[in-house]
């Protein structure tokens, strides 16, 4: 009877325990997967009222980490990540941006996550200049408004670049969206694919 008793309690105990996990911080419910000490989520969704905008999940957090990969990108497109500057988001600032080639300048990117500012707001965007020739920009303008890309370069660049054909036409639009393992994979008009995942570290 006494062991009996006991295998009860232990079994109680365990239960209790499992129990308190899953439930002890609700707002990790859209974090699944460990890797490399992080939990990860793909919980990404594309603006219903801004079409070609993607927008980070809405529980994400002070800490967070961005991770987007650019898996191919075309010579006239440049993916941005834009936070907002303002409460109404008038104002924007571009956190990153990559063209074809990777990584745009001129600041010097040291990681390839972007780490969550409390309270920021967040917006993903392709953005494609029509261009004569093979040129690419290189350099942006980090102030700039929502959803307007900003490049910097040489006037020979500019003088074959058609910027107001991209603004009149904003974001390109979004073929495809759909989850893939622990990633959020959007397929945009032109066949430019990115993968993306917020991380959050396990212990928080």
């Amino acid at each position: 009877m006494r062991a009996l008793s006991l295998h009860l309690i232990s079994a109680f105990l365990l239960c209790a325990t499992a129990s308190a996990a899953t439930t002890s911080n609700p707002a990790n419910s859209d974090f699944q997967r460990q890797w490399g000490g992080y939990l990860t989520s793909s919980d990404f969704r594309v603006d219903p009222d801004r079409p070609g905008v993607i927008l980070p999940p809405a529980s994400e957090r002070d800490g967070d980490l961005l991770w987007i990969r650019p898996m191919r990108l075309n010579a006239d497109e440049y993916l941005i990540l834009q936070q907002c500057a303002d409460a109404n988001c008038r104002k924007a600032q571009v956190v990153r941006a990559w063209n074809a080639n990777g990584y745009m300048g001129p600041y010097p990117v040291l990681t390839n996550t972007v780490r969550v500012q409390p309270g920021a707001r967040y917006m993903l965007w392709l953005q494609r200049v029509p261009t004569k020739g093979n040129g690419s920009f290189h350099l942006y303008e980090r102030d700039a408004p929502p959803l307007t890309f900003v490049p910097a370069g040489s006037p020979k660049l500019f003088s074959v670049a058609d910027l107001q054909a991209a603004r009149d036409h904003g974001p390109a639009h979004i073929k495809a969206a759909q989850t893939e393992r622990a990633s959020f994979v959007v397929t945009f008009e032109g066949g430019s694919v990115v993968r993306m995942q917020t991380k959050r570290a396990a212990q928080q």
